[in-house]
């Protein structure tokens, strides 16, 4: 069953309802003040209350209905403001219930911790209150809930980065596998296009040789041919001039 804050509306009034206002311009204004708030005009019971502290700066029941109007009104920081003064200045019965209204500003303003604190301070006055009993209970559950949500947001927030991380890492590593093995086939190509080059020398080398040794065996036919045309030249002559051939040399 979900809990419901429960928020006193208690307004402290300077007189009872059978004194009279005559003469008093603060409880004249208080009065007024008073039924422009039971009548929703809370904007009105501000200004009232307000220009009735002028009168007394110093009044913890002001501070108190100055500020259930303006939490009415949904100034909620400045309500907070007016509950402290009248817990600071009032008895103790009056003290107890701004504590209690201050409390329930400031969960209504999300600052459950604070409230929390404003809660304990005014059961020490009024241990018995079960509407103080039941503001704190529930204030105390939302600060665990938050704690929790918090603590899950962490973990999850942890989580994340956690994943993150290794998906960046498993990123660097395919990206670092991409690129050896882009290496390794550059230098496959290297490697290979070197063994082209060499095997490719080698050919022209040989097929240098293989002319350099036609070259020199053609020299030498050529040589054996003049040699051969040599002899039959002498031959010739020796023919002409009745000489005998012999060798020639």
């Amino acid at each position: 069953m979900k809990r419901i804050l429960r928020i006193s509306n208690i307004l402290v009034v300077w007189l009872v309802c059978s004194a009279s206002t005559v003469g008093d311009p603060v409880a004249s204004k208080s009065a007024a003040a008073k039924d422009s708030y039971e009548n929703g005009n809370f904007e009105d019971a501000v200004r009232l209350y307000r220009d009735a502290q002028l009168e007394r700066p110093n009044s913890a029941s002001l501070n108190f209905n100055v500020g259930n109007a303006l939490f009415k009104k949904g100034d909620i920081e400045s309500a907070i403001d007016e509950f402290n003064q009248s817990a600071q200045r009032a008895d103790e019965g009056l003290k107890s219930r701004s504590l209690y209204n201050m409390g329930n500003a400031l969960y209504i303003n999300k600052e459950y911790s604070k409230a929390a604190e404003s809660y304990r301070q005014a059961l020490k006055i009024d241990a018995n209150d079960e509407d103080i009993k039941a503001n704190l209970e529930l204030t105390l559950r939302k600060i665990q809930e938050d704690q929790e949500q918090e603590d899950q947001e962490q973990e999850d927030q942890e989580q994340e980065d956690q994943e993150q991380q290794d998906q960046e890492q498993q990123d660097q590593e395919q990206q670092d596998q991409e690129q050896q093995d882009q290496e390794q086939e550059d230098q496959g190509q290297e490697d290979q296009g070197q063994q082209d080059q060499e095997q490719q020398d080698q050919e022209q080398q040989e097929t240098a040789e293989e002319v350099d040794q036609m070259e020199e065996q053609d020299a030498e036919r050529l040589l054996d041919a003049l040699k051969d045309r040599e002899k039959n030249a002498q031959r010739r002559r020796y023919r002409a001039t009745g000489e005998t051939y012999g060798k020639d040399w």
